[in-house]
């Protein structure tokens, strides 16, 4: 990464930045790609070698890297090994869900220390949901020194971090990033609940092996995470991947976003819980709906199939449009998932293009509950081993985040 002169000579880019951005390349690698050589280092950010020494050192003395042992010999000494520092700081992972709010306190490898849980009415006030964030971050302050907090909520978030809209939480137009890094002075990062799930599944599960995979997730809604050669596409405006809101059915039953017939009407807890109540099984709820499939009961066995139809025709369009290497099936219905499956992959594997359907992978999600905090977390890693290690949240008189500073 070389600066480039403008034409009277001058630098186009500042020296802080430039030595910024130089240090986020060799963080980034050590973080993606594990333990490096100083050589190795070089070699992939094709950054000189004085400046390698510089910024290891540097960052060495800091505490955020350290040496983790050698390397294999290529004729010289063994080459020491360096490696991003997981206690280094620990970052809050949180997941917003329209019951209750889970969190939890990682370290930058994310391995959890801690968790909780609080239930709250459906449709909660925004200003409730995050005093409960702050009461858990206040706890696991005392714990560790936390460095960042990344929140997975579903629905279209803003790259500004703004929670556009939600159907299941009824929010609209709710700045929560800015909310709370102006009530906790600490950088947070904000994304679709979905592209958190994709990013750990796609880092440490069931999509580790491929580049390209669509995570699509079943449970109180219906999502997709996008992630195109290795990293997560979220569009232009940070809306991709709402497969929920697709229209499968123009004259289908009446979706939470006000339009009919969306697959997340016709293939999430919703549609469950409604097609229980058309066929008169009670009580109308998943819990029961799983125990009667369980009991073989042909009527919900019915249930799940038909949803794993429409599951699988959201799906099959998807996949015609994006080719991916794997479908990595995640959510909290995936513990049914033996009475939809096969349906959901008749539908996709036998009615997408021929050669997309050969190849394409079908999997379960790996991580579980745990993998949507753990994407939360990745999240916040990243974005703060993106900030040099001199900057702070700023704010102004009133208390509201303008941005951040070098201090």
């Amino acid at each position: 990464m070389k600066e480039l002169p403008n034409q009277d000579g001058s630098s186009s880019i500042s020296r802080d930045l430039m030595h910024d951005l130089n240090t986020q390349a060799v963080t980034s690698l050590l973080y993606d790609k594990g333990a490096k050589s100083r050589t190795e280092i070089a070699k992939h950010t094709d950054l000189t070698r004085p400046t390698i020494s510089n910024i290891t050192a540097r960052l060495l003395s800091a505490g955020l890297i350290e040496e983790v042992g050698v390397g294999k010999s290529t004729g010289g000494r063994k080459p020491t090994l360096l490696d991003i520092n997981e206690e280094f700081g620990y970052v809050m992972a949180v997941k917003i869900e329209s019951g209750r709010v889970i969190t939890g306190l990682y370290d930058l490898r994310t391995s959890k220390l801690a968790g909780n849980r609080t239930r709250y009415p459906e449709h909660p006030d925004p200003e409730k949901v995050l005093r409960y964030i702050e009461e858990d971050y206040r706890t696991y302050s005392e714990l560790k020194e936390i460095v960042g907090l990344g929140i997975g909520v579903s629905g279209l978030i803003s790259n500004s971090g703004e929670i556009t809209f939600s159907p299941i939480l009824s929010w609209k137009e709710f700045p929560i990033r800015d909310e709370l890094e102006s009530k906790l002075s600490l950088p947070v990062t904000v994304d679709n609940d979905v592209n958190s799930l994709a990013l750990a599944e796609s880092w440490l599960g069931a999509g580790k092996e491929y580049e390209d995979i669509l995570c699509i997730t079943v449970g109180e809604g219906v999502g997709a995470g996008l992630m195109i050669d290795g990293g997560l596409y979220r569009g232009s405006l940070g809306g991709a991947g709402e497969i929920g809101h697709i229209t499968l059915d123009p004259d289908g039953p009446l979706c939470r976003c006000g339009e009919r017939g969306c697959l997340e009407a016709l293939a999430s807890d919703y549609y469950l819980e409604q097609e229980m109540e058309r066929r008169g099984l009670t009580p109308s709820t998943t819990e029961n709906l799983a125990r009667l499939a369980g009991e073989g009961d042909k009527e919900a066995l019915d249930v799940f199939k038909k949803m794993g139809y429409h599951l699988g025709l959201g799906i099959k369009n998807l996949v015609n449009t994006l080719n991916p290497e794997a479908v990595v099936l995640g959510g909290e219905r995936t513990s049914e998932a033996d009475y939809f499956m096969a349906e959901m992959e008749e539908e996709v594997l036998n009615h997408s293009f021929p050669q997309e359907a050969r190849e394409l992978k079908i999997v379960r999600a790996e991580l579980g509950k745990e993998g949507w905090l753990i994407g939360a977390a990745i999240l916040s890693i990243r974005n703060f081993l993106s900030l040099p290690l001199n900057r702070k949240v700023r704010t102004d008189s009133e208390g509201q985040t303008t941005g951040t500073e070098r201090v």
